[in-house]
């Protein structure tokens, strides 16, 4: 599920509040029918037009648990079960790439909407007072000025409800002046059975305390899939976003992006993303999950072509609220960490543990303070169920791999070994 440019169709659909315990199968069992029409509906225009669908997935979270303080394994559980979810909905729908139907899919965290019962019409909006993303209220989801052109929801009471509520929110605001808007409502899972929160997270759930201004993270990010957009979503999420209204506080995240001299014996290389091709998906892909409550065109970006030391080109997006998003060419496995020491926080994969361990002894060495080190899970196979996926884990596998998109592309033009 790659990110593309241009101008694309772009669609919204509402989940309602994620059931008590996130697993494989309850989330499966709570939203695997609705994703699945959606994304045919969705890769079925991406044939016809010739030009990827873009899907923003917006699910409530449990804004008690998130914010103070901040529950990473429970936000982190949240976002990985739904991804591998519509990973594994993909592969069964031979939604991809190498089809012409692929669809980009990206998961929004919305604080979940007070509902006095779990099936009345009365609802209460949590109000947000911070003025940066990525956790808003819905009203700021709702208000917030992206185009999407359909908005879908599942056909059952919970589902009903917060679409009529976004809907109500987002009329309040535009009196109309979006135009026109298609709404769609997909038939329910049939096992499903009404559950209302989020679980408390489990008592061996890693809490942060400490505001992170300035974040890290690495990676090559070619043909941006699903496990990438897990590892940024994630990075966004540490950093601070507890930021008053009118508190001047300058965050930056740092994308480092590995230079094209170091993949050119990568296999398929010719079907590689040059750097500015998957610099421009990341921030995308970013300004779409962490920005969204700010119109995406008020941002300023600067580019720099100078080459110094281990780094290289440096794109720079401004925002409003006083976030820098900078994405560096880096030449090497340490990048601006050990040339940056105001940064505070390196968000990584679990495979990746051990070049965490490292740029903290370089740190070190220059006696700085060390990282505060994120783990993000490796999305894999070991959980999926037989009962519920007729396919092999090998074909899930390859919707996570970068080699296998590749692969994919190489093949559909002729150009495979």
């Amino acid at each position: 599920m790659s990110s593309a440019g241009g101008s694309q169709p772009l669609w919204l659909l509402l989940l309602p509040s994620p059931p008590w315990e996130i697993t494989p199968s309850s989330v499966r069992s709570s939203y695997a029918s609705t994703i699945s029409q959606v994304l045919r509906k969705a890769a079925d225009t991406s044939s016809s037009f010739s030009t990827v669908t873009i899907l923003d997935v917006a699910i409530p979270c449990d804004a008690s648990n998130a914010l103070e303080p901040f529950y990473y394994s429970s936000l982190q559980n949240l976002l990985g079960q739904l991804y591998k979810l519509i990973c594994l909905l993909c592969a069964e729908n031979s939604i991809d790439v190498q089809y012409g139907n692929d669809v980009d899919v990206r998961v929004l965290l919305f604080k979940e909407a007070k509902i006095q019962g779990p099936f009345k019409d009365t609802v209460q909006v949590v109000e947000d007072d911070a003025s940066v993303g990525p956790l808003v209220s819905l009203r700021r989801l709702a208000c917030c000025g992206r185009p999407w052109q359909r908005v879908c929801s599942t056909d059952r009471d919970d589902g009903e409800i917060l679409l009529q509520l976004f809907l109500r929110l987002r009329n309040e605001a535009f009196d109309g002046s979006k135009g026109e808007i298609v709404i769609e409502r997909f038939p329910p899972e049939p096992s499903y059975s009404a559950s209302i929160s989020l679980k408390t997270p489990a008592t061996d759930d890693r809490v942060i305390r400490e505001h992170h201004n300035a974040v890290a993270v690495g990676g090559t990010f070619d043909h941006l899939h699903v496990g990438h957009k897990l590892l940024l979503s994630m990075t966004a999420l540490v950093l601070n976003s507890n930021v008053q209204p009118g508190v001047k506080v300058e965050r930056s995240l740092i994308v480092g992006i590995t230079g094209d001299k170091l993949l050119e014996n990568k296999k398929f290389c010719q079907h590689l993303q040059d750097w500015h091709q998957r610099q421009a998906a990341v921030q995308s892909f970013l300004l779409a999950f962490l920005v969204v409550n700010e119109p995406l065109q008020n941002f300023s970006s600067t580019m720099n072509e100078k080459k110094e030391g281990s780094l290289g080109r440096i794109v720079m997006n401004s925002l409003p609220s006083d976030l820098v998003i900078e994405y560096v060419e880096i030449f090497d496995a340490f990048g601006p960490t050990v040339t940056n020491e105001s940064i505070s926080a390196l968000v990584l994969s679990g495979e990746t543990r051990a070049g965490g361990k490292a740029v903290n002894e370089k740190r070190a060495e220059k006696q700085w303070t060390s990282l505060d080190i994120f783990e993000v899970d490796v999305l894999d196979s070991a959980e999926v169920d037989p009962a519920t996926s007729d396919y092999g884990t090998q074909d899930f596998q390859n919707k996570l791999s970068s080699t296998e998109i590749r692969r994919k592309l190489a093949k559909k033009s002729g150009t495979a070994d």
